[in-house]
């Protein structure tokens, strides 16, 4: 799940909102190491700068854990004593009770960095349930994966593509971290001299991937004129291409979508964030769209995004 807001440089800084901030723990002490990425295709050349409160010396022994539960007094510390006796750090986590009273579920981000591997502690979980069944009475099972943040951290846009994007990290001279402050973050000056584009008043996207835990920031054209668009839309096959090609017709460009199922088989939620630079009038785009799809396609909302 991602979430994001929308800023300036203001005297080398960006303020990331609160939202952001309770979202990613990146509160004002937080101690934010970052990479700065250059993409370019086809002559187009842009920047973003990652940042994540955990540093290159020990990303590579971080991974996501998750515990299922039972929802009783003493799970979650069945499920913390078992990585405590074995000096796993629990770092950022977060607790649900899936159903009150019957399961829970614990996701959590934790450093191995003082234990060994992620097989070993699936190993050990395994034997304690088998030697000792009291000490997980309440905890249900474990599953464990690497965390992405090294890649994410280190190599910037992650994923297959065709190679037409080109990715170049430009990193800091010295690898000491920044700190948030009254909710600031001072973009370093090795980074300010490698982007010349970039000074007081461009505006900036800020979208945090609350799985991985890591904020990106994205700089904007100083001509791009921004909206948040929220549609309602059949849930069926072809219906979110129905609404972006009939976007596309207008000439906004897409920066995000996100979609989510209102009623099983009948509403979804598209919620979009546009640029209309060479589109129009907000008011005009969204009518002519609207009158393209017809009525099974209606608006939610619809505002312009102010910095």
């Amino acid at each position: 799940m991602k979430l994001w807001d929308f800023g300036r440089v203001k005297d080398g800084k960006v303020r990331i909102g609160d939202k952001i901030c309770r979202r990613l723990g990146l509160e004002d002490g937080s101690q934010v190491y970052s990479t700065l990425f250059r993409y370019e295709q086809n002559g187009s050349r842009g920047h973003e700068m990652v940042l994540s409160t955990f540093g290159p010396e020990n990303y590579r022994e971080l991974c996501n854990l998750t515990f299922y539960m039972i929802d009783a007094p003493g799970a979650c510390a069945q499920a913390a004593k078992f990585l405590a006796d074995r000096n796993v750090d629990i770092l950022n986590s977060v607790s649900v009770s899936m159903t009150c009273g019957i399961s829970m579920v614990w996701k959590m981000l934790v450093d191995l960095s003082y234990y060994g591997d992620s097989t070993q502690l699936m190993e050990d979980f395994a034997s304690l349930r088998r030697t000792s069944p009291a000490a997980l009475s309440k905890v249900e099972g474990l599953e464990i994966n690497h965390s992405h943040i090294s890649d994410r951290y280190t190599k910037g846009m992650t994923g297959p593509t065709s190679g037409r994007i080109k990715v170049k990290p430009l990193r800091k001279v010295a690898r000491s971290p920044s700190l948030i402050s009254e909710g600031n973050f001072t973009i370093p000056k090795d980074y300010m001299e490698n982007m010349d584009d970039v000074k007081d008043g461009t505006p900036v996207m800020m979208v945090g991937d609350v799985d991985s835990w890591v904020l990106s920031m994205s700089f904007l054209p100083e001509d791009c004129r921004l909206a948040e668009i929220s549609l309602e839309i059949p849930d069926k096959p072809g219906a979110i291409y129905k609404a972006t090609e009939a976007l596309a017709a207008q000439e906004v460009n897409l920066l995000a979508v996100q979609s989510r199922v209102v009623v099983y088989g009948q509403i979804m939620s598209l919620d979009l964030v546009a640029d209309l630079h060479k589109a129009g009038d907000l008011d005009q785009v969204v009518a002519r769209v609207l009158d393209s799809l017809g009525g099974e396609f209606k608006l939610r909302s619809k505002w312009p995004v102010t910095f």
